[in-house]
């Protein structure tokens, strides 16, 4: 998938977003959250061999973003925010780690259960990211792998999210949430047939503030 082709799909669902929020019987809230990040690589080498060796490390990411939810429990999110990323491993007796700093944004679709004051929840997400910073660690030397352009500047995926909200008041609530991170492109430019995807588990403790009740 092509950066252009992914701008366009971005622009289409922002439209779709934007029309949606003329629907009556709606409710608008401000999102503030951080997140616990652990991350790694998927890695398959030229022969198409998943490389299971690469291990995990663990960073932050924040995000605010806007929220409209639907009377019927559906709700739509619009986020921008900043996660790192990367992954170590050893081959050969040297040491390598990746350490990756994006900046992203985020159009999400989910749907809450409405139990009283508290809402459990799935959401789906595609995400943009854009490279902020890369370095590569081998042993003790540092490189900037952005310089070197020996990786992608952008990033392309998904999350995949189960959470509960909980309502602390008419304007406040807070919430949990699990996510999967599925990155769908090559991070690498290499053109040897290598792969590595970004790929993350993620914990979020985050804030919701509703602008109409906060306005009255």
């Amino acid at each position: 998938m092509t950066n252009n082709m992914l701008k366009h799909i971005t622009l289409l669902l922002v439209f779709g977003t934007l029309l949606t929020f003329n629907t009556a019987m709606a409710q608008s809230s401000i999102t503030i959250e951080g997140s616990q990040v652990i991350s790694n690589f998927k890695f398959k080498d030229s022969a198409g061999t998943k490389d299971k060796n690469y291990s995990p490390t663990y960073h932050g990411s924040y995000n605010i973003g806007y929220t409209y939810t639907l009377d019927m429990g559906v709700f739509l999110n619009l986020g921008v925010g900043m996660r790192k990323a990367g992954a170590t491993l050893v081959l050969d007796g040297s040491n390598y780690q990746w350490d990756l700093q994006y900046g992203q944004a985020r159009l999400t679709a989910g749907y809450a259960y409405d139990l009283g004051r508290i809402k459990p929840y799935l959401k789906v997400a595609g995400y943009y990211g854009f490279l902020l910073k890369a370095n590569q660690t081998i042993n003790n030397e540092d490189f900037d792998i952005i310089d070197s352009g020996s990786i992608e500047k952008g990033d392309a995926g998904m999350y995949i999210s189960g959470g509960a909200k909980m309502d602390v008041s008419d304007a406040i609530a807070v919430y949990a949430e699990y996510s999967y991170l599925l990155g769908l492109k090559n991070v690498e430019t290499t053109t040897g047939g290598q792969v590595a995807k970004n790929s993350a588990s993620i914990l979020t403790l985050g804030l919701s503030f509703s602008i109409q009740q906060l306005s009255e």
